[in-house]
């Protein structure tokens, strides 16, 4: 028999009230990059890290008077699997594309003459936040998309227009002084 891929799933059911806890979980399991494979039931690449998430995150959940089973599960038919996998694919594409948006946004208004005008405001928080949201995704690309090249060259791309304009106001500052 052909080694199977094993997946971890979180079954959870949560008292409806407060809705905070509710959407506390949801979001945690937004974060995590769990794919809905039922209502209440999750799934995730059998990982050691992704178990561990399944284990605090179930400890919460009962915590909050809610019911929660990690079970570890493996398909019987390759296409349920693949349909599964094709789910998570498409949840990294979409958080790509997002951030490749966002990126072209970026160096489209940095490369403009008006923004090198007002250096004022280079974007450098701007890089920083897209690389901290680029980490977030990477880490739960579980079947590593070829998109995510795409992105670090286009942070790279923004990282030498923020160097170029840093560069070029430290000239313009150093000429200022020495102007005696």
């Amino acid at each position: 028999m052909a080694n199977k891929r094993k997946w971890i799933a979180l079954g959870y059911n949560i008292p409806i009230n407060p809705s905070k806890n509710r959407v506390y979980v949801w979001r945690k399991l937004k974060e995590a990059g769990a794919v809905y494979f039922k209502p209440g039931v999750t799934v995730l690449p059998y990982r050691k890290e992704e178990v561990e998430f399944f284990r605090r995150l179930s400890e919460k959940i009962k915590g909050m008077g809610g019911e929660a089973s990690i079970i570890e599960i493996s398909f019987i038919d390759p296409k349920d699997e693949r349909e599964l996998i094709e789910r998570f694919i498409e949840q990294s594409k979409q958080e790509y594309r997002e951030i490749l948006a966002e990126c072209r946004k970026l160096h489209n208004a940095l490369s403009s003459s008006a923004e090198k005008e007002k250096m004022e405001n280079p974007k450098e928080g701007e890089l920083m936040k897209l690389a901290k949201k680029y980490k977030r995704i990477r880490s739960r690309d579980f079947f590593k998309l070829s998109l995510a090249q795409e992105i670090e060259y286009g942070l790279a791309d923004i990282e030498d227009i923020l160097r170029m304009s840093a560069d070029d106001l430290s000239s313009q500052v150093r000429r200022i002084l020495d102007r005696d």
